[in-house]
């Protein structure tokens, strides 16, 4: 009970803190905000790994082989296709996540958003949508849904933003539409 608790909480805090970091992400710009960023990614990450080791250690035993039978069984139940290879996906979200951490704390200005990370943060939220909506049940989902529909409306508004920036005067590129 206690691993399953585990588990599964380090998983929505984790979540919970990636949303409030996007939603910062798309809506705040100012230096106070550089220092909370930093924190709420690296305790959203801290959170991850924890939640990887939880569910290794109490489901697949420490077991490559297990965790991968255990992702092809649950594709096989949604989507019908026996697919164990989507526990890649989890590494690479887990190894991204953990190299976009030690990254915001080397750089002076952590709001700052090369182009490269902005793939990285789209295969994150890709993996990030999957794995809190599609593949996953109970209230997770519906709290899933809400939270990514809210980041879809701040991301339409950054956008129009950006937009109407542009129209007055030349800007930095996205994602700093308050620039």
């Amino acid at each position: 009970m206690l691993g399953q608790l585990l588990t599964v909480w380090t998983i929505r805090l984790a979540l919970s803190l990636y949303v409030a970091w996007l939603a910062g992400w798309l809506c705040t710009r100012g230096p106070r905000w550089a220092v909370v960023a930093r924190w709420l990614w690296t305790a959203g990450c801290v959170l991850f790994v924890v939640h990887v080791a939880c569910a290794f250690h109490f489901y697949h035993h420490w077991s490559h082989a297990a965790a991968w039978e255990d992702t092809a069984e649950q594709t096989q139940a949604l989507l019908g296709v026996a697919f164990g290879n989507g526990i890649y996906f989890s590494y690479v979200f887990l190894v991204l996540w953990v190299l976009d951490v030690l990254w915001m704390w080397s750089v002076a200005d952590p709001l700052k958003t090369p182009w490269p990370r902005l793939l990285v943060h789209l295969l994150l939220f890709f993996i990030a949508f999957n794995g809190a909506i599609v593949f996953e049940a109970g209230p997770t989902r519906p709290a899933g849904i809400v939270a990514f529909l809210a980041l879809a409306v701040l991301a339409i508004r950054a956008a129009y933003l950006l937009w109407q920036s542009k129209e007055t005067a030349p800007q930095a590129a996205f994602p700093t539409p308050d620039s």
